[in-house]
């Protein structure tokens, strides 16, 4: 009795480790495989969302200023920082599910932040944004 007892429990065992490996080596592929996505899959994914598309369409010398693979440490500092927490409302805390996608246009003062969901392969947020600078002349005034 206490040898069937025993391989059944061994065999349970064993079933977990390969479940918790299976676990792991998923995340691990779906890390590493965000890092590696290029810009012009990204640019598709970005023209699958209305407000991404018309931007680009728009802004056609636009470039990828940065893409952030968003971790858990990211999406709650962002929801507790200073500035675009609206960005990270409604995110799930999960390590590797989000890219952060900031777009800009050449002249660097008309870009877009959005937010790509790599486990629906959609285009959860996108926000414009207007940079707007100003320039003190020789008087000291202030011109924009």
């Amino acid at each position: 009795m206490k040898t069937k007892k025993s391989v059944i429990f061994c065999i349970i065992i064993f079933a977990v480790v390969i479940l918790i490996a299976c676990f792991y080596l998923k995340y691990l592929k779906n890390s590493q495989s965000l890092s590696k996505i290029s810009d012009s899959g990204i640019i598709s994914l970005l023209n699958k969302n209305q407000d991404a598309k018309e931007y680009m369409n728009s802004h056609s010398d636009f470039k990828i200023e940065k893409k952030i693979i968003l971790t858990k440490e990211d999406i709650i500092g962002g929801q507790n920082g200073q500035n675009f927490k609206e960005v990270y409302q409604g995110l799930e805390l999960q390590d590797n599910r989000y890219m952060k996608v900031d777009l800009m246009n050449l002249a660097g003062d008309n870009g877009m932040v959005t937010i790509i969901d790599f486990n629906n392969k959609e285009v959860l947020k996108a926000y414009g944004i207007v940079l707007l600078s100003a320039t003190a002349n020789s008087n000291g005034q202030t011109a924009n």
